[in-house]
Parts: C-alpha cells; structure tokens; sequence
C-alpha cells in the first residue's frame, strides 16, 4: 500500500490551502491509499473535517521548539525521520514554502516529492524563502501541481520543464447544495479583509453606483486586518448599503442570501470563492487578476470578466447585471453546469494518476 503524506504549515487554520488539502487527503483514503496529514506547527486539531482513515501528526510543538525551528537544521533533521520512521512512499507539500525544508529532508531517501503551489509564480517572488524554495522546487521536486494554466505558462517562461509541471484545478467544497434561491438584492464577496482581496477596490467600484442600485446592498463576508479601513473608507464615501459580517462556518448561509458575486483581487492562485458561487448558481463580475478567474469566469458565460484594476469598467458591468434579471439567469444556468467539471472525482482522479505515475 502507497504511503502518501501531505504536510501542511498549520492544519488547524481555516484557509483555502488547508480546506483543499484536507479534500483530496479524505478522498485519496477512498482509494486504499494510506493517507497521513503532518501539519508543521502544532497549533491545535485540524479545522476542516478529516477522514476516520486519516492519521494527524505533528512536527513541531511552538512552545517547546520554537527556537529550535530558527537553527533551520532541526525541522529539517526531524522531518527526515519522520519520513523514514513512517516508511512514507510520497511526500505532498501543499505550500510552495515548505519545499525550504523538505527538499534536504529527502536527499537520499527513494521518497517521491511533489509541491502544490496554492498561489501563482508571482506570489513566489514576493519573500527570500520562498525565492529559495523555488529553486530548491526548480532542481529536486519531482512534480510540481499548479492550479491554472495561466500559471503554468509563467513557470515555463521561467525556465521550469513541461514534464516538472501538472496543472490541477481544486475541486469546489459544494458539490451537493443547493443553487441560491437568488430573490434578495444583494452583492457579496466572501473572504479574508487583507489587501490581497481588494476590498478597498470594491468600495471604489460599489461608491460609483451605490446610489443607482435601489435596494440592493453589496456584503462583505470575513474578517481580517483591513476592517476598520475598510469600514472608514465606505463612511468617508458615504455609502450607507454596505455590510461587514465576520468569518462564518456557515457561509452557504451568505450565498443563499445572494445573487450576484463579486471578486476584486489583487492577485489569486485559483479563487475557491468563484467555484463556491457558481456551485450556487450566482452570476459573477470579477477582475481578471493573476491567476485563476480566466479559467472560472467566461466573459459573458457566466459573468463578466473585467481587465484587472479598471474600476470604472467593474462598475459598469456591475450596475448593468444588477438592472437585468434576465442576463442574471442566464449567467446562473451556465454557472451551475460549470460547476460540475470541478467536482471532486475528477479532480481526485488527476491526483490518482499522477501518484500512481510517480510510484
């Protein structure tokens, strides 16, 4: 039986990342692989739910070996025993950054390695370890998974082989719910209020029409460091049909409540928000930013993509879906049938392949 770890920073975190990966664990169990999930830091249990099959380990406790993780050689030496210790077959970093430490953690061992980069190419340029980590990927990573391939054309133009790369889209974590009853005006965003997600983006856009919408309201959906700014901005602006609600577990409960979605990012790695709303039926408008809403959004499919930071242009098309029913109906049909190319099968039968390749 193939022995397959995936590690995990910190699995107790609520993120995309570790939704995802906690998916495809649970999945791969299905298979009759035995499947483990080694989070690096030992924060708590895991937040998403994980399958009986899947066994949790930790790496590192923060309280006790803290200082030891700064001497670099410790995680590295402690995470090579455990890979030998628990005989695993392949090891499965679901952040780019961690190649840091597991590449000389496998040096010599017959491990099979494969990196799953959550974000784009871009985002690896932006601190020194994961420049590091990149060009440990680039010369000793048996696969790297990318999530478009918008992303994988980067990676090529980088120098990085065709036969290194795999593009695997993530699979939605609503397969089985119901479409958005969609008969409250309402526009929402769901996600962390970090600079990242442009929220601020979409007060600007939300302040050129908010007095042109009726009764309609845009609602954001998350918490995050930028709240207060973020809250200030729609004050100074005047905008009194806007909502702040905090982080929820249930925030299908959000997109039943609306009916159409918006996305602003500054940049993205594949947006699980876009696969969330078209699982729900809700037509789209959102910035072509780097990387993943090219491959959700088909311009005038099931919503509208616009060139990333035009403001003006995200405006318009916003106002203009938000006076048309039926345009919002038809967006919502082609946004359900999409939907299902990223079911979970599908998406676990790539990861089956391409391990059942490596092994």
């Amino acid at each position: 039986m193939t022995t397959i770890c995936f590690l995990s920073g910190v699995i107790s975190h609520n993120g995309g990342t570790e939704r995802v990966g906690t998916m495809i664990a649970n999945v791969l169990s299905d298979y009759g692989y035995d499947v483990r999930i080694l989070s690096f830091w030992n924060h708590g249990t895991p937040f998403f739910a994980v399958d009986d099959r899947v066994k949790i380990d930790y790496l590192m406790n923060p309280k006790t070996e803290g200082k030891l993780f700064h001497t670099y050689l410790y995680p590295v030496w402690k995470l090579r025993n455990y890979v030998k210790a628990n005989h695993i077959d392949v090891l499965i970093d679901i952040d780019s950054v961690l190649a840091y430490w597991t590449v000389p953690s496998l040096c010599g061992l017959f491990c099979r390695h494969i990196v799953w980069d959550h974000f784009n190419y871009f985002h690896a340029q932006t601190e020194p370890r994961r420049v590091t980590a990149l060009r440990l990927i680039h010369g000793h990573v048996d696969r790297l998974v990318l999530l478009t391939h918008q992303d994988k054309r980067m990676y090529l133009d980088a120098g990085f082989s065709e036969q290194q790369l795999t593009v695997i889209n993530n699979p939605t974590p609503f397969e089985h719910v119901a479409p958005s009853p969609r008969s409250e005006h309402r526009v929402i965003a769901v996600g962390r209020l970090t600079d990242q997600k442009g929220c601020d983006r979409l007060i600007s856009a939300w302040s050129r029409i908010h007095q042109m919408v009726g009764d309609w309201r845009l609602t954001f959906v998350g918490s995050g460091e930028l709240r207060d700014d973020l809250m200030r901005q729609a004050e100074d602006a005047e905008i009194d049909n806007i909502d702040f609600i905090s982080a929820t577990q249930n925030v299908q409960e959000w997109y039943d409540k609306a009916s159409i979605y918006a996305l602003t990012s500054r940049y993205e790695g594949f947006p699980m928000v876009l696969l969330e709303a078209m699982s729900k039926g809700l037509p789209i408008v959102a910035n072509d930013c780097l990387t993943g809403p090219r491959e959700l959004v088909h311009d005038s499919v099931n919503g509208y993509l616009v060139a990333d930071g035009d403001m003006d242009s995200f405006a318009d098309k916003l106002l203009s879906l938000i006076n048309d029913r039926a345009k919002q109906d038809e967006f919502s049909c082609h946004a359900l049938s999409m939907s299902k190319a990223f079911h979970i099968k599908p998406i676990a039968d790539k990861w089956r392949a391409l391990i059942d390749d490596l092994t």
